[in-house]
């Protein structure tokens, strides 16, 4: 074998071993993100009870600039602890998760109103204003007609809820928050019959139940697919005395995000959102 064979397949094997570093780098430089990524989330709390509200959002695993805490400008009172709740090839998922105490905020602020944006915190460079979708704020005092007798939901989407009515009363009707964004993907039944099928008024007696079940089913390449939906059934009951009450149920979406789909996200700049 000549020498200028040799140098050949030197060159070769050397442009080959170039490429191949230079692809995976392109890969990696492709598969990151700019800065975090927070999901858009649609719910609804009630601050008169105390209730959990939580954010996700995506950092690079090997970020140099990670998001140290948030705020809503609403609400300063609300401090939250961020913490990693899954890890991805290039990604980690984090939780920044809180709880709306009522005796905090003065009576005067406790009007209804819907937070659209969050402020962002950075370990290092100036904090930003993040879109983070549409949670309402209600303050409502409620006597509960409701004991739970049992509930569960599962990654795939499904859930089912049974509870029992503490005493006689009419339910009018039954609805569910965020119905015009997720009525195409999303199922519930009472008593195993499509709730649109179900008539109404519904005459109830004390400890009578009611069985829900539900199912999401949003395909991937929808942009709701990458909401973090906490949409609640809403039921309207009037009780023997004239009185009108209502009463709300948590649905969880358990959005769990595969490999597949936050690639996806990623690629696209978080567009999909």
């Amino acid at each position: 074998m000549t020498g200028l064979k040799i140098k050949m397949r030197w060159y070769i094997v050397v442009f080959l071993i170039a490429g191949s570093w230079l692809g995976n780098l392109w890969y990696f430089q492709s598969m990151q993100l700019k800065e975090a990524l927070f999901l858009k989330h649609d719910s609804t709390i009630n601050g008169s009870t105390g209730e959990i509200l939580d954010f996700t959002f995506f950092e690079n695993k090997q970020a140099s600039n990670k998001v140290s805490s948030i705020q809503i400008e609403e609400l300063p009172e609300f401090r939250f602890q961020i913490y990693k709740s899954n890890i991805h090839t290039h990604q980690s998922e984090m939780r920044a998760s809180g709880q709306l105490i009522p005796d905090l905020i003065n009576e005067e602020r406790k009007i209804p109103f819907t937070i659209r944006e969050i402020t962002v915190y950075y370990e290092k460079g100036q904090s930003r204003k993040v879109p983070i979708g549409e949670i309402n704020v209600e303050w409502n005092k409620r006597e509960g007609i409701l004991d739970f007798a049992s509930g569960g939901s599962s990654s795939n989407g499904s859930g089912s809820y049974k509870v029992y009515v503490r005493k006689a009363a009419v339910l009018e009707k039954i609805e569910y928050t965020f119905s015009d964004k997720v009525k195409p993907w999303f199922k519930l039944d009472l008593s195993g019959k499509p709730l649109e099928s179900v008539e109404f008024p519904m005459k109830l007696s004390q400890d009578d139940s009611l069985a829900f079940t539900y199912q999401w089913s949003i395909p991937d390449n929808e942009p709701e697919a990458y909401t973090m939906f906490k949409s609640k059934i809403i039921l309207h009951f009037k009780l023997e005395d004239g009185r009108e009450m209502i009463e709300d149920i948590p649905i969880n979406h358990n959005l769990n995000f595969s490999e597949r789909q936050l690639n996806r996200l990623v690629r696209s700049g978080g567009e999909m959102h």
